[in-house]
Protein backbone atom coordinates (compact mmCIF):
# COMPACT_ATOMS: atom_id res chain seq x y z
CA UNK A 1 0.00 0.00 0.00
CA UNK A 2 1.07 3.39 -0.83
CA UNK A 3 2.03 6.01 0.99
CA UNK A 4 -0.98 8.01 -0.30
CA UNK A 5 -3.75 5.12 0.03
CA UNK A 6 -5.74 4.77 3.03
CA UNK A 7 -7.87 1.11 3.09
CA UNK A 8 -11.44 0.39 5.10
CA UNK A 9 -14.31 -1.57 5.09
CA UNK A 10 -17.46 -0.21 2.68
CA UNK A 11 -21.19 -1.52 2.06
CA UNK A 12 -23.05 -0.85 -0.23
CA UNK A 13 -26.93 -1.49 -1.07
CA UNK A 14 -27.95 -0.54 -4.23
CA UNK A 15 -29.28 -2.32 -7.80
CA UNK A 16 -27.22 -3.86 -10.41
CA UNK A 17 -27.19 -1.99 -13.74
CA UNK A 18 -24.85 -4.39 -15.37
CA UNK A 19 -21.39 -5.93 -15.51
CA UNK A 20 -17.88 -4.12 -16.23
CA UNK A 21 -16.07 -6.48 -18.56
CA UNK A 22 -12.15 -6.99 -19.30
CA UNK A 23 -10.61 -6.53 -22.77
CA UNK A 24 -11.12 -10.71 -22.77
CA UNK A 25 -14.71 -9.95 -22.63
CA UNK A 26 -14.61 -11.94 -19.53
CA UNK A 27 -16.66 -10.16 -15.96
CA UNK A 28 -14.07 -7.75 -14.05
CA UNK A 29 -16.68 -6.10 -12.06
CA UNK A 30 -20.00 -4.78 -11.54
CA UNK A 31 -21.94 -1.17 -11.73
CA UNK A 32 -24.28 -0.39 -9.30
CA UNK A 33 -27.30 2.34 -8.74
CA UNK A 34 -26.70 3.41 -4.99
CA UNK A 35 -28.02 7.01 -3.78
CA UNK A 36 -24.89 8.36 -4.70
CA UNK A 37 -25.22 8.01 -7.83
CA UNK A 38 -23.18 4.96 -10.17
CA UNK A 39 -20.65 2.93 -8.72
CA UNK A 40 -18.66 0.65 -10.33
CA UNK A 41 -17.21 -2.37 -8.22
CA UNK A 42 -14.70 -4.52 -9.14
CA UNK A 43 -15.04 -8.04 -7.85
CA UNK A 44 -12.50 -10.42 -6.06
CA UNK A 45 -11.25 -13.17 -8.40
CA UNK A 46 -13.01 -15.46 -5.85
CA UNK A 47 -16.54 -13.85 -6.74
CA UNK A 48 -16.46 -13.75 -10.70
CA UNK A 49 -17.39 -16.66 -11.94
CA UNK A 50 -20.01 -17.25 -9.25
CA UNK A 51 -21.40 -13.68 -10.19
CA UNK A 52 -21.07 -13.96 -14.13
CA UNK A 53 -24.70 -14.26 -15.54
CA UNK A 54 -26.42 -14.70 -12.52
CA UNK A 55 -27.34 -11.12 -11.27
CA UNK A 56 -30.31 -9.66 -13.12
CA UNK A 57 -30.08 -5.97 -14.17
CA UNK A 58 -32.46 -3.99 -11.67
CA UNK A 59 -31.87 -6.82 -8.67
CA UNK A 60 -31.39 -5.38 -5.34
CA UNK A 61 -28.09 -6.74 -3.82
CA UNK A 62 -25.53 -5.66 -1.01
CA UNK A 63 -21.98 -5.55 -1.62
CA UNK A 64 -19.65 -5.29 1.31
CA UNK A 65 -15.75 -5.18 0.44
CA UNK A 66 -12.20 -2.61 1.02
CA UNK A 67 -12.19 0.28 -0.73
CA UNK A 68 -8.93 2.20 -1.41
CA UNK A 69 -8.65 6.14 -0.92
CA UNK A 70 -6.02 8.05 -2.59
CA UNK A 71 -5.38 10.36 -0.14
CA UNK A 72 -3.77 13.27 -2.67
CA UNK A 73 -6.57 13.09 -5.84
CA UNK A 74 -9.29 11.56 -3.79
CA UNK A 75 -10.02 8.71 -6.26
CA UNK A 76 -12.11 5.96 -3.93
CA UNK A 77 -11.72 2.02 -5.44
CA UNK A 78 -13.96 0.03 -4.30
CA UNK A 79 -13.43 -4.14 -4.40
CA UNK A 80 -16.28 -6.72 -3.69
CA UNK A 81 -15.65 -9.65 -1.75
CA UNK A 82 -19.09 -10.49 -0.94
CA UNK A 83 -22.53 -9.78 -2.62
CA UNK A 84 -26.23 -10.57 -1.09
CA UNK A 85 -29.20 -10.15 -1.81
CA UNK A 86 -31.15 -7.61 -0.51
CA UNK A 87 -34.67 -6.16 -0.01
CA UNK A 88 -34.89 -2.40 -1.33
CA UNK A 89 -36.79 -1.34 2.09
CA UNK A 90 -33.96 -3.10 3.82
CA UNK A 91 -31.81 0.36 2.95
CA UNK A 92 -30.87 2.26 5.68
CA UNK A 93 -32.90 5.27 4.80
CA UNK A 94 -35.53 5.79 1.31
CA UNK A 95 -32.87 7.74 0.06
CA UNK A 96 -30.84 4.92 -0.25
CA UNK A 97 -33.25 4.33 -3.26
CA UNK A 98 -32.53 5.92 -6.99
CA UNK A 99 -35.86 7.77 -7.40
CA UNK A 100 -35.19 7.25 -11.42
CA UNK A 101 -34.98 3.65 -10.67
CA UNK A 102 -37.71 3.40 -8.54
CA UNK A 103 -40.15 5.44 -10.42
CA UNK A 104 -39.33 3.62 -13.81
CA UNK A 105 -39.41 -0.18 -14.15
CA UNK A 106 -38.31 -1.56 -17.58
CA UNK A 107 -39.79 -4.25 -19.69
CA UNK A 108 -37.21 -5.02 -21.67
CA UNK A 109 -33.32 -4.13 -22.68
CA UNK A 110 -31.20 -4.16 -26.27
CA UNK A 111 -27.71 -4.98 -25.76
CA UNK A 112 -25.94 -3.99 -28.76
CA UNK A 113 -21.86 -4.59 -29.24
CA UNK A 114 -19.92 -1.68 -29.71
CA UNK A 115 -16.61 -2.70 -30.08
CA UNK A 116 -14.30 -2.45 -33.07
CA UNK A 117 -15.36 -5.91 -35.34
CA UNK A 118 -18.74 -4.87 -34.88
CA UNK A 119 -18.97 -1.26 -35.56
CA UNK A 120 -17.32 -2.10 -38.97
CA UNK A 121 -19.80 -3.67 -39.66
CA UNK A 122 -22.40 -1.04 -38.83
CA UNK A 123 -23.37 -1.40 -34.87
CA UNK A 124 -23.43 2.68 -34.99
CA UNK A 125 -25.89 2.74 -37.68
CA UNK A 126 -28.58 0.50 -36.00
CA UNK A 127 -27.68 1.40 -32.16
CA UNK A 128 -29.31 4.76 -33.94
CA UNK A 129 -31.82 2.85 -35.83
CA UNK A 130 -32.41 1.13 -32.62
CA UNK A 131 -32.94 4.73 -31.02
CA UNK A 132 -35.45 6.35 -33.49
CA UNK A 133 -37.68 3.63 -33.42
CA UNK A 134 -37.66 3.19 -29.85
CA UNK A 135 -38.69 6.77 -29.74
CA UNK A 136 -40.78 6.84 -32.48
CA UNK A 137 -43.11 3.90 -30.93
CA UNK A 138 -42.86 5.83 -27.99
CA UNK A 139 -41.45 2.71 -25.85
CA UNK A 140 -38.07 4.64 -25.16
CA UNK A 141 -38.95 4.81 -21.44
CA UNK A 142 -39.78 0.75 -21.50
CA UNK A 143 -37.08 -0.64 -23.49
CA UNK A 144 -33.45 0.33 -22.47
CA UNK A 145 -30.39 0.48 -24.69
CA UNK A 146 -26.81 -0.83 -23.65
CA UNK A 147 -24.27 -0.24 -25.46
CA UNK A 148 -21.52 -2.83 -24.46
CA UNK A 149 -18.65 -5.30 -25.21
CA UNK A 150 -17.61 -7.82 -27.14
CA UNK A 151 -20.42 -10.84 -26.79
CA UNK A 152 -19.06 -12.81 -29.24
CA UNK A 153 -19.37 -13.93 -33.04
CA UNK A 154 -17.44 -11.34 -33.79
CA UNK A 155 -17.20 -11.89 -37.79
CA UNK A 156 -21.03 -12.27 -37.75
CA UNK A 157 -21.58 -8.98 -36.47
CA UNK A 158 -23.21 -6.44 -35.87
CA UNK A 159 -24.59 -8.12 -33.14
CA UNK A 160 -27.17 -7.69 -30.43
CA UNK A 161 -29.22 -9.29 -27.05
CA UNK A 162 -32.65 -8.62 -26.57
CA UNK A 163 -33.36 -9.25 -23.10
CA UNK A 164 -35.54 -10.91 -21.07
CA UNK A 165 -36.10 -12.98 -23.60
CA UNK A 166 -32.09 -13.41 -24.03
CA UNK A 167 -32.67 -13.68 -27.85
CA UNK A 168 -29.06 -13.28 -30.07
CA UNK A 169 -28.87 -11.62 -33.46
CA UNK A 170 -26.33 -11.75 -35.67
CA UNK A 171 -25.91 -9.62 -38.96
CA UNK A 172 -28.28 -6.61 -37.89
CA UNK A 173 -29.35 -4.40 -40.71
CA UNK A 174 -30.95 -1.35 -39.59
CA UNK A 175 -34.17 -2.29 -41.93
CA UNK A 176 -34.49 -5.04 -39.69
CA UNK A 177 -35.15 -3.37 -36.07
CA UNK A 178 -39.13 -2.65 -36.77
CA UNK A 179 -39.36 -6.70 -37.15
CA UNK A 180 -37.04 -7.22 -33.86
CA UNK A 181 -39.09 -4.87 -31.87
CA UNK A 182 -42.48 -5.99 -32.81
CA UNK A 183 -41.32 -9.89 -31.83
CA UNK A 184 -40.08 -9.13 -28.74
CA UNK A 185 -42.61 -5.73 -27.66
Amino acid sequence: MGKHTKKSEFTLSGRFLTYILSKGCSVKGIRLATSQGEQDIKLDKSLRPACSGILQPGTWIQVQGCQKINTKTGKIKLKAKTIMPALPNSSPSPSQQPSELVGNVQKGKIRICQKSSCRKRGSQQVLTALNSALQASGKDKEIQLQPMGCIGKCKAGPNLVVLPDKARYTKVKPKNITNILQQHF
